[in-house]
């Protein structure tokens, strides 16, 4: 509500991941998990409480184009945009 930091923190390394790349685009809170995608294509998941933990990464490592654009989300499904493609992540179930 402030405006406040809570805390600063680097993403780890993915596996894998192109190195910098840091992220550009926004945050995205959904419920109560923070999707922030790097300009290499990989997504860190946060819960969003004031502590830094990574839940998950995820990257999209066979597109070597930039991420720019933030995370969308769209009945239940997140929608990821590089340079070359758009990405729609989904759960089957």
């Amino acid at each position: 509500m402030t405006g406040k930091s809570i805390y600063r923190e680097k993403f780890p390394r993915v596996a894998g991941a192109r190195s910098g790349k840091p992220c550009y685009a926004s945050v995205v809170l959904v419920k109560d998990r923070l999707y922030a995608v790097s300009r290499a294509g990989d997504t860190c998941v946060l819960p969003a409480k004031p502590a830094f933990e990574v839940l998950a990464q995820n990257p999209l490592s066979s597109d070597t184009s930039d991420f720019n654009a933030s995370p969308a989300i769209s009945d239940g499904k997140i929608l990821l945009r590089s340079n070359r493609f758009l990405y729609c992540i989904a759960d089957d179930n």
